[in-house]
């Protein structure tokens, strides 16, 4: 999710919830950006990569792993191609789902 926030505001929102694990990646600007990826302790998440746009992962759960990428899209036009490259660039190797 898109935050908006300091690390700080969410980090104590996130005291209320009942996820046990998390990455944040801080807004750009006050107001403008900021990623949250919150999940429960059975699974096991590895984070491979975080950006602006980005959290990619490697997932394992019931005894299968998968990649999954979480894409914030650029809301400015002539940066979605830089988004795009990011993207390919990450997983072109990638031989699991």
């Amino acid at each position: 999710m898109e935050t908006k926030n300091p690390d700080d505001v969410v980090l104590q929102k996130l005291q209320e919830m009942e996820y046990e694990e998390h990455v944040l990646v801080s807004p750009h600007s006050p107001g403008g950006g900021g990623l949250a990826l919150l999940w429960k302790q059975h699974l096991e998440v590895e984070i491979l990569f975080t950006c602006q746009n980005l959290i990619d992962t490697r997932i394992k759960a019931e005894g299968r792993s998968f990649y999954v990428s979480f894409v914030y899209g650029e809301p400015e036009q002539l940066k979605r191609q830089e988004v795009w490259e990011i993207i390919m660039e990450r997983t072109q190797n990638r031989t699991e789902p």
